[in-house]
């Protein structure tokens, strides 16, 4: 295609598509739509949250929030965040006492909504995706080179 001199290419709109395969992402824990769980949660695996998570807690693994989903509180997430619902309070302002740290890629989708603050070592951001809560990337400090080599006394 030419205009004015520039060549343009057609934009391919497969690289903007979302897999969630929760056998091959190793989800392995559920929250039904529906269920309202409260408190300290610790899973080992991911997490398909089609329901609401409220609290705080740690998931070892990959976490999808579904369309049907929230979780609102102060989570960790060692793996990949998908949120295609909701993440912190349902309002239309920065819901500050929820926290979502990531320890990979937050993927935010067309149709999710983020009002808590989202911390994580990358974001993606799908086109109609609604980020009102802050972003942060997060920092992880670099371990000092290990040697062997015994240090001389001075």
């Amino acid at each position: 295609m030419q205009w004015s001199g520039f060549e343009t290419q057609a934009i391919d709109a497969s690289h903007d598509t979302l897999v969630i395969d929760p056998v091959r992402m190793n989800i392995v824990n559920r929250i039904a739509a529906g269920a309202v769980v409260d408190g300290d949660l610790n899973l080992v695996g991911g997490l398909l949250l089609q329901g609401t998570l409220k609290g705080q807690g740690t998931i070892d693994g990959h976490l999808v929030v579904w369309h049907s989903g929230q979780i609102v509180g102060q989570f960790v997430v060692r793996g990949e965040l998908y949120v295609l619902g909701h993440l912190g309070s349902i309002v239309d302002d920065v819901d500050s006492a929820t926290a979502v740290e990531c320890h990979g890629t937050a993927y935010i989708a067309s149709t999710g909504v983020c009002t808590g603050t989202v911390i994580a070592n990358t974001l993606r951001m799908y086109d109609g995706a609604t980020l009102q809560g802050p972003f942060r990337t997060r920092r992880v400090e670099p371990h000092a080179p290990y040697s062997n080599v015994p240090s001389e006394d001075v």
